[in-house]
């Protein structure tokens, strides 16, 4: 336990101490969030969308399970992180369902350029791939950069986790940090199996 909130607290001094943008500042400082099976820190200026069913498309297949996005915008868009969650059919690793999901958002997203295809660790070692790449959600959207990865939970729980921002911003280090806060809660059902 001691370990993990260590790996936070380095987290959290990386994210409020990487360069400026009007998402994740110098002055943005991080809130833990904490649901009934994940939590996840994310910057206080951010806001939580507790109408996404009304404001959002339902996704083809999962639930929404978050929806934050920052507190202005910049350049006519708000950066935003995104996170579903789905039940699985068959068993596969994080590192696979981050695949699947690529290989979904290659097909539905208009003008996909990957920028990066990378392993990725989540604070607790949990291994995943981290995609980067440019794309329109359709033709009447502008282009945006976005940061894919996957987290499964265990046999039957994956997590799909997409941040939206400005393709503007270069340097991505501090928002793939964001999304390696995200964790699991275990389900004491499943693991005292």
């Amino acid at each position: 336990m001691l370990q993990k909130v260590s790996i936070l607290l380095i987290s959290l001094l990386l994210l409020t101490s990487c360069g400026s943008d009007e998402t994740i500042s110098e002055t943005s400082w991080l809130e833990w969030y904490n649901w009934e099976w994940y939590s996840i820190f994310l910057p206080s200026n951010w806001k939580i969308m507790t109408d996404k069913n009304n404001i959002l498309p339902e996704p083809s297949e999962g639930k929404i399970e978050l929806s934050a996005q920052a507190s202005e915008p910049k350049w006519s868009f708000t950066n935003n992180i995104l996170i579903l969650s789905d039940t699985l059919k068959t068993f596969t690793d994080s590192s696979e369902y981050s695949m699947a999901n690529n290989v979904w958002a290659r097909r539905e997203y208009t003008e996909y350029l990957q920028l990066a295809n990378e392993d990725f660790k989540f604070l607790d070692w949990t291994e995943s791939t981290i995609y980067t790449f440019e794309a329109k959600y359709n033709l009447e959207t502008p282009k945006l950069k976005f940061l894919q990865t996957a987290y499964v939970c265990n046999p039957n729980k994956g997590y799909f986790l997409t941040i939206a921002i400005s393709p503007s911003i270069k340097i991505t280090d501090k928002y793939e940090t964001l999304l390696s806060t995200f964790s699991c809660i275990e389900d004491e059902n499943i693991t005292n199996i």
